[in-house]
């Protein structure tokens, strides 16, 4: 992610975005039906007729941030990287219905980037698809570090990175727990934070945007950065001007759950991997703390460690996502 202090990227992201987001018109509210089954958290039962978003289990979903981590920085053509492709495919494939892969290559600055974008599908058949999506790269350089001895070393992305595909992992299993009541099609996108610049980042969204699999999706969310222990996601500025009903019904959920990490005001524009669906008119908005450490200062550095996030966190977030696909039925 960055956000936009660039007067030109700015004018021709606007300019994209003049016609209007036709798919706005596929979200309705419903309070919907739920699967019984009887899973444990936390070594206890949850009621079989507990709503889905109870089932999110906040340790399961930080393990899978640690396993992340732990394979090391997921910079593209790195060993790390490689590793965390057959973890995400071996994850997610014990979960979703259909299982995808978008290999491609990007050429930055005269080196061939293999780069995978990994998509999950839930209820295929379903004739509405909404997308939930993280990128599962990491940062090569730690280029905001204050140690300027730092900054050509690769950063661990706990928080950049693991945090959302790691409640999307936790949203995977819950989904496969509970049939929601709409298709779903969970994208982790690579090629997110190469960087440094804006055109060498947002590869993964970009080919997505140009390539959706297995079909347009009708509205969607991104989750970035949204591990941090002291969690506070505002309305994302792009995604309040050109998705707000969207983010009207994730803070309705919200609200519903009693979830003060989602102030209900509008933060700052940041371009990130939301932006090359909204430029293609698919409605998408962007979940994200872009407040990580005290004045932001541990995004793109060498602290970003498990350490700075929290189950919690994950928690809220999951719980909020689950409510908002389950208060959503497609259209008739």
């Amino acid at each position: 992610m960055l956000v936009n202090r660039l007067a030109r990227s700015r004018r021709r992201f606007l300019r994209l975005l003049a016609a209007s987001l036709a798919g706005l018109g596929a979200l309705w509210t419903s309070p919907g039906g739920v699967r019984a089954s009887v899973p444990t958290r936390r070594g206890r039962l949850v009621r079989q007729d507990a709503p889905p978003e109870l089932r999110f289990d906040a340790d399961r979903a930080f393990r899978q941030l640690v396993a992340q981590v732990d394979l090391g920085p997921r910079v593209p053509n790195t060993p790390g990287h490689a590793a965390c492709r057959d973890y995400l495919l071996r994850e997610l494939g014990a979960a979703a219905d259909q299982v995808l892969v978008q290999d491609f290559v990007e050429e930055i600055r005269g080196t061939a980037l293999q780069l995978t974008n990994i998509i999950g599908v839930f209820g295929p058949d379903q004739p509405t698809k909404v997308l939930l999506a993280a990128h599962w790269d990491t940062r090569p350089t730690a280029d905001m570090d204050p140690n300027p001895a730092n900054r050509s070393q690769p950063i661990a992305g706990a928080n950049d990175g693991a945090s959302g595909v790691a409640v999307l992992l936790e949203v995977a299993r819950v989904l496969r727990e509970v049939g929601p009541p709409l298709g779903v099609v969970i994208v982790f996108f690579d090629g997110e934070d190469y960087g440094p610049g804006i055109d060498a980042m947002f590869l993964g969204s970009r080919y997505y945007a140009r390539h959706p699999v297995p079909e347009r999706p009708a509205w969607g969310i991104l989750l970035d950065m949204v591990g941090d222990r002291d969690l506070q996601i505002p309305r994302e500025g792009y995604s309040e001007r050109f998705a707000r009903p969207v983010n009207d019904r994730v803070w309705a959920a919200a609200r519903e759950l009693g979830r003060p990490e989602f102030p209900d005001t509008v933060g700052q524009a940041i371009l990130d991997d939301h932006v090359p669906l909204l430029e293609v008119g698919v409605p998408m908005i962007d979940l994200i703390d872009f407040s990580y450490g005290p004045a932001n200062s541990w995004w793109h550095t060498l602290e970003d460690t498990p350490d700075k996030c929290s189950p919690a966190s994950l928690q809220a977030v999951g719980q909020v996502v689950l409510r908002t696909l389950y208060n959503a039925r497609e259209a008739g």
